[in-house]
């Protein structure tokens, strides 16, 4: 039996500067998700493009449903969406459709405000979307195989060191004024969920390329190099960056784990199973070619 059932609950957001509720928040988020969201306050890389919606019992937030206001390049397009994130509940407050209402209450105040919306669930989570409105797509992953490889010997890089204030601020600068990282499918205005992912995944990921102003996010795992975001500070030859990188790397081939903009020999896209769906609404929005959104810009 659930005893809290006819405890009253509080609707509040925005709170990331209310200490009591970001505290809750953080809380909960560790005991969920095993995730720490105070680093990222207190860097000041919570912005206002995350907002939380939660339910509170008293000081205590035991529901919550994150809105991420979202700048895409979209087919060469301008697209604002929301993606919707950190959608978790207390197990003691489980069973009384806390998420379905908070879900209700983000829909109806973003629907009117963006082109689409769209989410990433886990397995556990799958069946719970569709019934909002939500569509699955899939998404592709694109790896890059030269048959002849040599890169550029000038484009060496050196490892970011982010607890290094001057590395921090080369990393910080060249996030707030990214560009899209492809014009089939970028994401511009993320610097807050880059430097989340920087802070407490990738911390020992980051490589800087002098000569091209360009920062990447990436990590080699059996003779492949994983890509997981490339922060352009300026035009420059983008197949000689991720050649370089690939050179610098130490693999033979790449992993893109976002859209790459390369119309090149050897690059292919491949529709494939992942630890995750992606969710778009409304249903059956989709885009006509083989894409996967950027993986650091993921909530």
């Amino acid at each position: 039996m659930n005893t809290l059932k006819n405890v009253q609950l509080t609707l509040i957001s925005d709170y990331k500067n209310i200490e009591k509720y970001r505290s809750s928040f953080n809380d909960l988020a560790a005991e969920v998700f095993g995730i720490d969201f105070e680093p990222w306050y207190k860097a000041g890389f919570w912005n206002e493009r995350y907002v939380c919606f939660s339910f509170a019992d008293g000081d205590r937030v035991v529901s919550n449903v994150s809105v991420n206001m979202m700048d895409l390049t979209l087919a060469g397009e301008f697209k604002k969406a929301v993606q919707i994130g950190t959608v978790m509940t207390h197990p003691d407050y489980r069973g009384r459709g806390l998420s379905s209402n908070l879900m209700n209450i983000v829909l109806s105040e973003y629907d009117s405000k963006c082109d689409f919306i769209y989410l990433f669930a886990n397995e556990s989570a799958y069946g719970f979307y569709p019934g909002f409105g939500f569509g699955e797509a899939r998404e592709s992953s694109f790896i890059f195989e030269p048959a002849s490889f040599g890169g550029d010997a000038a484009l060496n890089w050196r490892k970011l060191d982010i607890r290094n204030g001057k590395d921090l601020e080369i990393l910080k600068r060249l996030a707030y004024k990214r560009m899209p990282v492809s014009s089939k499918l970028g994401v511009t205005n993320d610097s807050h969920l880059i430097m989340f992912y920087c802070l407490n995944f990738y911390s020992d990921d980051i490589y800087y390329i002098q000569q091209a102003d360009t920062a990447l996010i990436c990590r080699a795992e059996n003779a492949a190099l994983y890509l997981y975001d490339v922060l352009f500070g300026n035009a420059c030859d983008t197949r000689a960056v991720l050649s370089a990188a690939i050179k610098n790397g130490g693999a033979r081939k790449a992993v893109f784990m976002f859209t790459p903009d390369l119309f090149v020999s050897g690059l292919k896209g491949v529709c494939e199973e992942k630890d995750y769906k992606l969710f778009i609404r409304p249903r059956g929005q989709n885009f006509p070619f083989d894409f996967t959104f950027p993986r650091l810009s993921h909530a």
